[in-house]
């Protein structure tokens, strides 16, 4: 992994981000660019006031990018790209991750509870429309090095070699062990689906340090809970795609599903389906 893409609002949630992201990169030796996005205020008044131009807001928001940058450099020894935007974040992501060829987006969660109190709207809106893995840092994880990496999964989908490239990396950087996670509902067949899932993950994972681990639960997110409680990991791996249980943990229909709590960074994987 050669480039990081880090957004910022300047919050403590994204400075905590941002610290981890810095040290990772310096782990890879990657480039790291730090990215703002804001829109301008809206008036909702009839009473009239003076109203910042674009060109103040872009200063000012550029300053305080800049500001950020001095940080990461008097802390980590490190230099950066700095991109301010105006336009939605999730958009903006988007564009650039494309354009950048960024390798991991780096993104700061706040909250205590639930994902479905702590992954905030920017941060779903950014998974569901960049096709580039996104690295979700919660407010209280700090950086630790990475000896067991937890990748939960249902075998529902095909594992393409390619889309755990970024996991692969991080396990091969660290001297991580790979757990990988099934969650079973209480039925009695495996699909031929499943089946074939199982087999493509064995194939990927057969030169690296890992093992299998199937829990019964009826509840997917009780049982990644109660497997991180038992064994806690430094990195919780998942794939986002339309027909796997991860989108249907964060679709709005299911939000009140989520009942676990993360204090160690999520990596979102994306299938290229």
């Amino acid at each position: 992994m050669k480039t990081f893409l880090i957004p910022t609002d300047f919050s403590s949630a994204s400075r905590n981000a941002t610290e981890y992201g810095a040290q990772l990169a310096r782990q890879f030796s990657a480039r790291l660019i730090l990215f703002h996005s804001y829109m301008m205020p809206t008036p909702v008044s009839e009473v009239p006031y003076v109203m910042a131009t674009v060109e103040e807001q872009q200063k000012e928001h550029e300053e305080a990018l800049r500001k950020e940058a001095e940080y990461l450099q008097q802390q980590f020894s490190l230099d950066t790209e700095q991109i301010v935007r105006i336009g939605v974040a999730s958009d903006e992501v988007r564009e650039l991750a494309r354009d950048k060829n960024v390798d991991l987006v780096i993104m700061g969660i706040k909250g205590a509870g639930g994902l479905d109190k702590i992954i905030g709207s920017t941060t779903i809106n950014t998974i569901r429309k960049v096709k580039t893995p996104v690295l979700i840092i919660p407010h209280d994880a700090s950086f630790r090095a990475i000896k067991d990496i937890v990748y939960a999964s249902d075998f529902s989908y095909k594992t393409d070699p390619g889309l755990f490239q970024p996991l692969t990396a991080l396990a091969e950087k660290f001297g991580a062990k790979i757990h990988i996670l099934n969650i079973e509902k209480r039925r009695e067949k495996v699909t031929v689906g499943e089946m074939a899932g199982k087999t493509g993950a064995e194939n990927i994972f057969e030169d690296m340090d890992h093992e299998y681990v199937t829990m019964a639960s009826d509840s997917i997110t009780h049982g990644i809970n109660e497997y991180l409680q038992e064994k806690p990991g430094q990195l919780l791996a998942m794939v986002h795609h339309k027909h796997t249980f991860f989108e249907r943990i964060f679709s709005r229909s299911d939000t009140t599903a989520m009942a676990y709590e993360t204090h160690i960074p999520l990596l979102v994987l994306h299938s290229k389906e």
